[in-house]
Order: C-alpha cells, then sequence, then structure tokens
C-alpha cells in the first residue's frame, strides 16, 4: 500500500492481528467478519495511517442507532475565533459538512446568522438508508456533485469539517471536494483528534478501524499545505481523554506564502516487544483479582472498550459487560461471547 496522501512507501509499525468492525453487535450465535488491522507510517511525509483499509462495505452500521458522540466544551471559543476573522459578518455563509456540525451552526444561529448551511445527507449527498454514517458520507463528499448543491446552497464563506478528515479512503479527494464548497476567500475548519500522547504513551484505544489517519500537529499541518491550503490558524485543545487539533486554513493564493513544514517523525512506542509485555503485565493484574474471588466487568461498550479487549486478548478475563444504550442490551460484543446488560443489574451483582 501507499500514503493515502503523498502516495509514497507506507513502512510498517505493527500489525495487531484481525479483528470484527467495533460497531458489529451481534446475536450469540452470529460469527465475525475479521480483517487485519496493521498500522503503517509514510516514508516521506510521516503520517501515521492504517496500513490496510477496512472494506467499506463492513464499516456500514448494522443498526440505526449507531452514532459517534464528539467532546463540545471548545466550541464557544472556536465560534468566537471565526467571529474575529477578517471579512466575517453576520451576513456571511456557515455551513457545515455533516451532523457533526450541527451544533455549532446553531450557536451562530443563536447570535443572528441566518445563513447557514449543513450538507443534505439525501439531497447533497444522496445518501437514502438511515442506518449509513461517516463512512459513507465521507465517501459520498469526496466524490460530490458541487453544481447539484449550488442550486439550493451558495458557497460558503466558512465551511467546519469536524472529526471527519481523519475517516477519509481518498484524503486528497475529499479535500478538494471541501475546497470546492467555499468562496475563492473563504475559510476551512478542520479539527481532528491528537494523537501525539496515544503514540508516546502505547495508548492502543486509539486505534480504530474507522480512522484511516492518525495525526500529530506536524502531519495535519503538512497535508492541508500539500492539498493548497494556507494554515491561518493553529490550536491544540486539551482534554482529560483525546486532545483535538483545530486548524482555520484559507486557498492558497497570491496573498498567501506557502510555508515549508520540517520533517517530523512522531515518537511511536508500538512495537511487538513492548505489546507483548503490556499484554502479561495487564493480565496478570487482572488474573490476580480473580484470585482475591472479584469479578471484573467492563463499563461502556465504544469502540474504545472493544479495542483494548481485542489488542490485549483480555475478553476470557471479562465476566460481566454493561452499557446504559437501551439498544444494545442482550446483544453481545463483537469478537466474544461476553453480552451486554444494565448497569442496573449491578445492583444485583449475583444476577449477572
Amino acid at each position: 500500500m501507499t500514503c493515502r496522501v503523498c502516495k509514497k512507501k507506507i513502512n510498517k509499525i505493527i500489525n495487531f492481528g484481525k479483528f470484527p468492525v467495533s460497531h458489529k453487535f451481534k446475536r450469540q450465535k452470529e460469527k465475525d467478519k475479521k480483517f487485519g488491522l496493521k498500522l503503517g507510517i509514510c516514508s516521506n511525509c510521516n503520517l501515521v495511517q492504517l496500513k490496510n483499509l477496512f472494506p467499506l462495505s463492513q464499516l456500514k452500521p448494522k443498526y440505526e442507532w449507531i452514532n459517534y458522540n464528539e467532546p463540545e466544551e471548545h466550541l464557544d471559543k472556536l465560534v468566537k475565533k471565526i467571529l474575529n476573522l477578517k471579512n466575517i459578518t453576520k451576513k456571511s455563509i456557515i455551513a457545515g459538512v455533516s451532523y457533526k456540525e450541527f451544533s455549532t451552526l446553531k450557536r451562530f444561529e443563536k447570535i443572528g446568522f441566518k445563513n447557514t448551511w449543513l450538507l443534505d445527507v439525501k439531497k447533497d449527498l444522496n445518501i437514502k438508508n438511515p442506518k449509513l454514517n461517516l463512512e459513507t458520507i465521507q465517501e459520498k463528499i469526496s466524490k460530490i456533485n458541487t453544481k447539484k448543491t449550488f442550486k439550493s446552497k451558495k458557497r460558503a464563506d466558512v465551511l467546519i469539517a469536524r472529526h471527519i478528515l481523519e475517516h477519509s479512503y481518498d484524503t486528497n479527494k475529499f479535500i478538494k471536494s471541501v475546497k470546492n464548497l467555499i468562496k475563492d476567500d473563504g475559510y476551512l475548519i478542520f479539527e481532528v483528534p491528537d494523537c501525539k500522547e496515544s503514540f508516546v504513551n502505547s495508548d492502543y484505544t486509539m486505534l480504530w478501524e474507522e480512522h484511516v489517519l492518525y495525526f500529530t500537529e506536524h502531519s495535519l499541518k503538512n497535508i492541508l499545505i500539500n492539498n493548497g491550503l494556507t494554515i491561518c490558524y493553529f490550536e491544540k485543545y486539551k482534554y482529560s481523554y483525546e486532545d483535538i487539533l483545530i486548524v482555520i486554513a484559507k486557498i492558497n493564493n497570491n496573498n498567501y506564502i506557502k510555508k515549508r513544514i520540517k520533517k517530523n517523525i512522531p515518537k511511536i512506542n508500538f512495537n511487538n516487544k513492548k505489546l507483548s509485555i503490556d499484554k502479561l503485565k495487564i493480565r496478570k493484574k487482572l488474573e490476580n483479582f480473580h484470585k482475591r474471588e472479584y469479578k471484573i466487568g467492563l463499563f461502556g461498550t465504544g469502540h474504545a472498550a472493544c479495542t483494548f479487549l481485542n489488542i490485549l486478548k483480555l475478553h476470557d478475563l471479562i465476566d460481566f459487560v454493561v452499557d446504559d444504550d437501551k439498544n444494545k442490551y442482550n446483544l453481545f460484543l463483537p469478537n466474544s461471547q461476553l453480552q451486554i446488560k444494565k448497569t442496573a443489574n449491578l445492583n444485583n451483582f449475583k444476577k449477572i
């Protein structure tokens, strides 16, 4: 495989093995379809990425209730920053590429911005199946018919794309498409997870089959500059679980000078030796709890929880799984025979 962006060789970092898609909750006798989860780094631009992609057809959810929530504590600050951008007034058109921008656009509408729009999944992206999510949205944006879109919409002064760039299968086409949705002097705002600390701390839960790209500040800036954008503003926003990177960019033109980004290889503490040591350490800890007659429960069944169990191979040490998403009750965790129960069952522990 070659780099999603610069098309150069990808060097292998680690092969974690074969796993099912994290949201493929199942009935007890259903079989899992598994695919290789391999991480690599571009030999040229140092962008960390999945070496082999899961088939898009397999990423499409089985259920309508599958959803992805992102932290929003920083959005008020982001809105204030946008308000202070050059040439932005209450007449400006503020737009978003997916449902993840809905709450941001509502903030603008509350302060008097009347010209807002979101890409319509049916009319603009031709997505008719309500089960489909970001895996399909990113693909459709990469192939969007802008002539059709602009029959009902005007090009944006500001276009926001939160937590979707890292999902893009054809990243260059995706960026080209969103550039076509803004005015020549418009702004593009990207928001992605910051993977630097996870690389350093060997946080395996950062891995997700739906995240094709794993950004650091350097690689994010580099990919945007190489796609004809100029960075106007950058921020790393700190969260307790996972930091986010925020970039405001403009289409490069005669008024902006393209800056060169120095080569910066991220420190990545993922390797087979380290993984073996971590597996053994965590397994011994959990086995010690069992020896002391404790039960071990898993709270929550998001992709991070599934990745934790899969990569560290801990399913046999988990006694029960709880999640208060009523849609998940009595289904089984992918890659396991662990049935999902309500947290209310903890009140009567013996019944779990």
